[in-house]
């Protein structure tokens, strides 16, 4: 028997308003990923003082839990019963834990963060526990609120080219707001500079006091945003899908082999692989870029910001313009195009400096050509994010007529696990390369780095970075589920709906 009873036959199309709620929903994720990933580095390392390749460590140990929270919470809302629907009970509960355990990684207790305790090994231990531990529970209230987000985004419109748009519309509200959250931390929070207990004036972006009122807005953005989104688009429950009554209990077995069938689809297989590899590189890039922006280019946070909100107007256009390139190309080539642009700028000027063709850093030219870059990068980055998600989307239809089954939860999880696989092991290799390769000092001043150390940092943001990314290109190739084979999956799910 079908897991899943199907939606009823007569849906009134989805409101705009509905959609710009399912939208609201990214700006909860971004936000946390923005500070996670830019600032954990940064904040742990030159800020406090614990070893970077601690920070990776920790980071790395939090895929543990996500190993089974993932596919759980994705297998518990596909099979979830309640007046509230499927989804909308983690999407109401998450944003509050959420939002507190963020602000907890941002603010260890004082004697956590006694320079003298720090010396020791032990008080690295200290405070290596304290984030690790705050770190695996952030993401698990991450979990709790991803993936029945985009199992509710996958679910709530059938049509490709209309869930094409919903996840372009989604796409824009998360990285647009993601880059405005920057553009105000740098320039509200974290602008200007301080004098350390060194008697050094650096940017304050490496003082920790600084994290405090950030941690605070970041948390009030994240836990409104979620909640408006689950209060926003509440009143299409009854039109969505629903478990059937007589499920047997969720058994380890049964979760195991939930988990494994995902994978007997070709495409879906791919598409992880493929996705497993890119963010390898979207890790790295995201670690190195603070570094990178500020040791390597010398900038300063009043222009850092401007990288920062160059990347609005970028990921708008190729959000709006993924949809066009795919009803026009089909989704590969879309992808494909995009993720060569996107490992393409993310490492030109490094590259370019490397071999002494790029401005100087006291050059008037500079930052403006590192924002029109950043603008390119942000336009392919906005084409992929959508084109991905569209694809999960088209795999969970063609999973539906294979086995009649509906299991957006499911599929979304094991996208959500394999990015934080990918994500935890860069940040871990970024950390060890910081260390051990890149030899990054304590309480590094801008401008006053050894040149070696700032070549290695660009070899490491550069090349290196990409190398991942290549290969993801291998594995979204060999993706065949193009818009001809999935208007016949939707032709043959509409008849069997006719019959049922």
């Amino acid at each position: 028997m079908d897991q899943v009873r199907p939606r009823s036959r007569e849906i009134p199309p989805l409101p705009g308003w509905i959609r710009w709620a399912f939208g609201l929903g990214a700006i909860g994720e971004m936000v946390y990923l923005g500070m996670f990933n830019t600032f954990i580095g940064i904040f742990y390392n030159q800020a406090i003082g614990l070893s970077n390749s601690l920070v990776g460590t920790a980071i790395l140990l939090a895929l543990v839990g996500d190993a089974i929270s993932d596919p759980a919470v994705g297998i518990l809302s596909d099979r979830n019963r309640s007046r509230f629907g499927r989804r909308h009970p983690f999407l109401f509960f998450a944003p509050l834990p959420l939002a507190l355990a963020l602000w907890c990684i941002f603010n260890p207790p004082g004697g956590l963060t006694d320079a003298a305790a720090l010396d020791t090994s032990q008080g690295q231990m200290r405070l290596f526990a304290w984030l690790t531990a705050w770190t695996i529970l952030s993401r698990l209230c991450l979990t709790l609120y991803v993936i029945p987000h985009l199992a509710l985004g996958g679910e709530i419109v059938r049509d490709p080219q209309e869930r094409s748009k919903l996840f372009s519309l989604n796409s824009v509200f998360g990285f647009a707001t993601g880059a405005l959250f920057a553009f105000l931390a740098w320039s509200v929070f974290l602008s200007g500079e301080s004098a350390t207990n060194t008697g050094a004036t650096v940017p304050n972006h490496l003082v920790a006091a600084s994290y405090l009122p950030l941690s605070l807005f970041a948390g009030a953005l994240v836990f409104i945003s979620i909640f408006l989104c689950a209060a926003g688009t509440y009143s299409r429950v009854p039109y969505l899908s629903q478990p059937a009554e007589d499920l047997a209990a969720l058994s380890l077995r049964i979760f195991i082999k939930k988990i494994l069938s995902t994978l007997k689809n070709r495409n879906y297989l791919f598409l992880l692989i493929g996705m497993f590899f890119f963010m390898i590189s979207s890790g790295l890039y995201e670690t190195f870029n603070v570094y990178v922006n500020t040791y390597f280019w010398e900038l300063k946070p009043e222009q850092i910001r401007w990288l920062s909100l160059v990347m609005v107007p970028g990921v708008i256009c190729g959000a709006l313009l993924a949809p066009v390139l795919m009803h026009k190309f089909d989704r590969r080539p879309a992808l494909l195009v995009a993720l060569s642009g996107t490992l393409l700028f993310a490492q030109l000027p490094i590259d370019l400096r490397l071999f002494g063709a790029f401005p100087d850093n006291d050059s008037q030219d500079l930052l403006s050509l590192l924002i029109a870059n950043a603008f390119c990068f942000a336009l392919t980055l906005g084409i992929g994010s959508v084109a991905i998600l569209s694809m999960l989307g088209d795999v969970v239809d063609e999973n539906e007529l294979v086995t009649g089954l509906r299991e957006e939860g499911l599929f979304y999880s094991a996208r959500t696990f394999f990015s934080k696989l990918s994500g935890s092991l860069s940040h871990f290799a970024a950390g060890v390369l910081l260390d051990v390769f890149v030899h990054m000092p304590f309480e590094a001043v801008p401008g006053e780095v050894d040149p070696g150390v700032i070549t290695r940092l660009g070899i490491a943001a550069g090349p290196i970075m990409g190398l991942a990314g290549l290969v993801a290109g291998v594995f979204y190739y060999q993706y065949k589920l193009d818009k001809t084979r999935h208007a016949e999956v939707m032709a043959k799910l509409a008849e069997r709906a006719k019959t049922a």
